[in-house]
């Protein structure tokens, strides 16, 4: 795994060492559970549900393009949040994905376009085979994620992830998740 998870730099609080290993301790089952739904989901004991906020497709990038990605376009872009199934269905974590949908199957591709589903789980469902590369990760508070999660408390930990998603070895897209890690009750 690459990437390396300083302390907060967003001027928030300071994570002490417990949360900072913590925090790195999630990036590692991250990478091995490979998308952030399925973890969020465990992590939960529960599932949740995509709202999505927005999508869009992008035609052509200027040369040189996306060079993880290794593309001119075209890509699609899309913004979710993970709410929790159960009331006030709060979001528990936000995904985003920059794919490149010609590197799908036709079915993929429809459903990408169709379906507001995150892509580990569009791609576990069609049972494709995709791995996960963590890229770079951050940790800070959830004063510095870039949606609300009403149920944290001030402070709490937030873990930016960022990934490269590869079908068999072609690079396929790039994806940002943001998850706050509350305290364990038990």
């Amino acid at each position: 795994m690459t990437g390396t998870m300083p302390a907060a730099d967003d001027g928030g609080p300071a994570l002490g060492p417990a949360q900072s290993a913590a925090l790195r301790l999630f990036v590692l089952l991250l990478k091995h559970t490979g998308g952030v739904t399925g973890l969020v989901e465990e992590l939960l004991g529960r599932p949740v549900h995509p709202h999505l906020v927005e999508q869009d497709a992008i035609r052509q990038i200027r040369a040189p393009g996306l060079a993880r990605l290794e593309t001119t376009g075209p890509v699609f872009y899309r913004h979710l949040t993970l709410d929790d199934s159960l009331p006030p269905h709060l979001p528990v974590a936000v995904h985003w994905a920059l794919v490149v949908p010609d590197r799908l199957p036709a079915e993929v591709r429809t459903a990408l376009s169709e379906a507001i589903e995150p892509l580990d789980r569009l791609l576990n469902r069609h049972g494709l085979p995709w791995s996960v590369e963590a890229l770079e990760g951050a940790a800070s508070s959830v004063e510095a994620a870039s949606t609300e999660f009403g149920w944290a408390e001030p402070g709490t930990p937030l873990v930016e992830q960022v990934c490269l998603i590869r079908l068999d070895a072609m690079p396929l897209a790039v994806t940002i998740d943001e998850v706050p890690v509350a305290a364990s009750d038990g």
